[in-house]
């Protein structure tokens, strides 16, 4: 888990831009542009949500690590930063969207993204980036435990910075 981490870490530090260019509030590695193929057919970049924070939850319908998690993202979600769940590794007749929605939760899908994964060097399920107004992430987390405290210490980051606009 720890190797995985690292390997993920170093994997977003590649994409920050040059030392010169940063300033203190960019001290979290960039998420580079990510342009990602929704459930209901449209497409979301990341470049669009720009200005707002946002989490980024990758995990497979089949990860029982994952639903334990996403009862706490949900909750997440209704306080009002935005949650995308990002399948991969899936079988070809998972049903991502409507997994999530039968059992309640109203975050947003992302289907097909093993590239996107890969591009980010996540391996495993569940994996969750949450990420700041600028595109930084600002913490990245394996967790499946919904009482995580560092779960809720990094959402409720995320929502001041949005009662801060």
């Amino acid at each position: 888990m720890k190797q995985l981490f690292i390997a993920i870490t170093f994997t977003l530090l590649s994409f920050i831009v040059s030392a010169q260019e940063q300033d203190a509030e960019a001290t979290y590695p960039k998420l580079p542009a990510l342009n990602l193929q929704m459930a209901d057919g449209s497409a979301l970049s990341t470049q669009d949500l720009l200005g707002q924070p946002y989490i980024l939850h990758f995990w497979a319908t089949w990860c029982p690590y994952c639903k334990k998690l996403q009862p706490a993202l949900q909750k997440i979600n209704d306080m009002g930063v935005k949650v995308i769940a990002v399948s991969f590794k899936e079988d070809d007749d998972a049903t991502p969207a409507k997994a999530l929605s039968d059992r309640g939760y109203t975050f947003k899908t992302a289907v097909k993204a093993d590239a996107t994964a890969q591009q980010l060097g996540i391996r495993g399920t569940p994996t969750t980036l949450f990420v700041n107004k600028e595109g930084n992430v600002i913490w990245l987390t394996n967790t499946s435990n919904p009482e995580d405290t560092n779960l809720h210490l990094k959402a409720r980051t995320l929502l001041h910075s949005i009662s801060e606009q």
